[in-house]
């Protein structure tokens, strides 16, 4: 029986093929666990590989255990926690940045190497400079608490390069009624404006177009050429594209021959480019295998030898031995955690 989930509005077996999409940097993961750590709250298990972009599915389970459903506001402890450098050269580029109207550009720019859930732009209104934020994915009740976090921590980056005319006059802006928790944030209400069109962030142009304390040209061009080699990466890179079609064809994954047909190579050329890239066919599989066993294992009563027949495991214990290897606990200790986190909301 397919088992429907509140959280999101969609049943198990129809989960959005986005949230399979990596979209999420994992420097974001390791700062999150931190968080929690400092909370002492049940941490995810740990980040290994190469640092690249994770599907939202990976976040999903530090984000409810921060009781980001009922609780959407502590998104902006979250934002406010993530430092520049920890953008990438989308925070960098914006450090060394020559105005805050530059920084506002270098974000929309370099927004998708660091953060691709949301789209980015720039634009003037009247006589404000404006830094829109858009979901690009379907949020679903998680989207306010991502929202907070995204613009906060992209209020942390102007924070930290603003002088304090800048500062005073910034302004955050949220497409929804005020929420009662508010006054435990740590940001002055000053800065936050509710039921407006759209998320932005907003500083008065005149002050926007004023030399940045920490502008340093030379630097600037360095990480934006920087900047514009992830982004080359990101888009050519061929392990990002099996992943988006691994993500397309969920739970029916594609052979590694399929897989060569759709990007019009041989299997063999497919092979030597993910070993370019330090990757596998069968390495992506797996992490994307255990991505949606994980969402069952968190979100449904299946037993175990259905979730690894609709993950596409040959039998429970060729999917038990996959899941330890890639989780680092048994799919029935997984399931008892969360349980186990659950129950005490």
């Amino acid at each position: 029986m397919t088992r429907f989930n509140s959280a999101t509005g969609t049943r198990s077996s129809e989960l959005p093929s986005s949230w399979f999409e990596p979209s999420i940097h994992s420097a974001y993961y390791q700062i999150f666990s931190k968080l929690l750590a400092a909370h002492r709250l049940p941490l995810p298990r740990p980040f290994t590989g190469q640092p690249r972009l994770l599907p939202l599915l990976d976040f999903l389970p530090s984000i409810e255990v921060f009781h980001a459903l009922d609780t959407p506001e502590a998104g902006i402890e979250v934002g406010l926690a993530v430092p520049g450098a920890a953008h990438g050269a989308m925070g960098l580029v914006a450090l060394s940045s020559d105005t805050l109207w530059d920084a506002m550009v270098t974000m929309v720019r370099y927004g998708p190497i660091r953060n691709h859930l949301f789209n980015y732009r720039c634009l003037q209104q009247a006589d404000m400079a404006v830094l829109e934020v858009r979901p690009r994915l379907n949020l679903a009740r998680y989207e306010r608490f991502l929202m907070y976090s995204t613009v906060l921590a992209i209020f942390n980056v102007f924070k930290a390069i603003s002088e304090d005319t800048a500062f005073n006059a910034m302004r955050l802006t949220f497409p929804w009624e005020t929420p009662s928790l508010l006054e435990r944030t740590a940001i002055p209400a000053r800065v936050f404006d509710f039921n407006k069109q759209s998320l932005s962030l907003q500083i008065p142009m005149e002050v926007a177009i004023q030399p940045s304390q920490t502008a340093d040209p030379d630097l600037c061009m360095r990480l934006k050429m920087a900047g514009e080699e992830e982004l080359s990466k990101l888009k050519g890179s061929t392990g990002a594209k099996v992943r988006h079609l691994l993500h397309q064809r969920t739970p029916a994954w594609p052979s590694l021959q399929e897989v060569a047909d759709k990007l019009a190579m041989s299997k063999r050329t497919l092979i030597r480019k993910l070993e370019s890239e330090e990757l596998s066919y069968q390495l992506l599989l797996d992490e994307a295998r255990g991505e949606l066993a994980c969402w069952f294992l968190r979100r449904s009563g299946l037993p175990l030898h259905e979730i690894a027949e609709k993950t596409g495991f040959s039998d429970q214990a060729n999917f038990t031995r996959s899941f330890r290897r890639m989780q680092g606990c048994a799919p029935s200790e997984y399931r008892s955690n969360f349980r186990r986190v659950l129950d005490l909301d």
